[in-house]
């Protein structure tokens, strides 16, 4: 059986070790730290903890599984990489908030497990992050499939985010954390981390990092990329009227 917990309790990891390497982190806390909210991905997430676990230098990472009905908790709690792990019910901002507590990096990325990661990518962030000292940005979006529709999407991620400061989950958002952490993340569905980030941007510095991610664009993949399109406009149209 998985462990259970309260809303955001953690899940005791794999050694006694951990324990150790906890303390030392809260007494030096790391530059950065990876959060990775996750519901109902045991397809993906072995693949996307092995490809971290491949990345030189990976630093803390915290998934925060949002009553996954699947295996995710099993494969998340075994797997070495994984920092620190709690469960917790309410949507995934409750699952970002919960996220930015229990991390202890300076800056806070937030991952879906669609995302890959260059080898230099991590390090490239890090020296960004000490240079600009930004409250909140994002990476460079590359979607896998290089199709046309797909490169425009590229495209149009950076002008939206350009314009408006704030970033989508697949734009890999990061967030100073004791400023996100005070300001918290919202209620408001797909649009938590660009919300947090437009409201953090009126106080600080946002910055769109030369650093390529990857995504795997699989909702195209699985629904057509006309259907998913219509979908987020749906999404973004009731949105705007509820925050009018």
């Amino acid at each position: 059986d998985h462990p259970t917990t309260l809303c955001g309790e953690h899940i005791p990891l794999r050694s006694p070790d951990d324990s150790a390497r906890h303390a030392s982190d809260r007494l030096t806390p790391p530059l950065l730290s990876l959060l990775v909210p996750v519901r109902n991905e045991a397809a993906a997430l072995s693949g996307f903890l092995a490809h971290l676990q491949r990345l030189p230098s990976c630093p803390e990472v915290v998934v925060v599984d949002g009553d996954s009905h699947d295996d995710t908790m099993s494969i998340a709690h075994n797997h070495a990489v994984v920092s620190r792990l709690l469960r917790c019910r309410g949507g995934r901002h409750v699952q970002l908030n919960h996220g930015l507590a229990a991390s202890h990096g300076t800056w806070v990325l937030c991952l879906p497990v669609d995302a890959r990661l260059t080898s230099t990518a991590l390090a490239r962030l890090q020296q960004h992050l000490l240079v600009s000292r930004p409250v909140a940005g994002c990476l460079t979006r590359h979607a896998s499939n290089r199709a046309p529709l797909h490169r425009w999407l590229d495209t149009w991620a950076t002008i939206r985010t350009t314009w408006t400061r704030g970033a989508y989950m697949d734009q890999l958002p990061f967030f100073h954390r004791r400023t996100a952490l005070a300001a918290g993340f919202r209620n408001v569905g797909p649009y938590d981390s660009s919300n947090l980030g437009r409201r953090l941007a009126q106080v600080g510095t946002f910055v769109q990092a030369r650093v390529p991610v990857a995504v795997s664009c699989r909702a195209y993949r699985r629904h057509g990329f006309f259907s998913v399109t219509m979908h987020h406009q749906q999404l973004r149209l009731a949105h705007f009227w509820q925050n009018l």
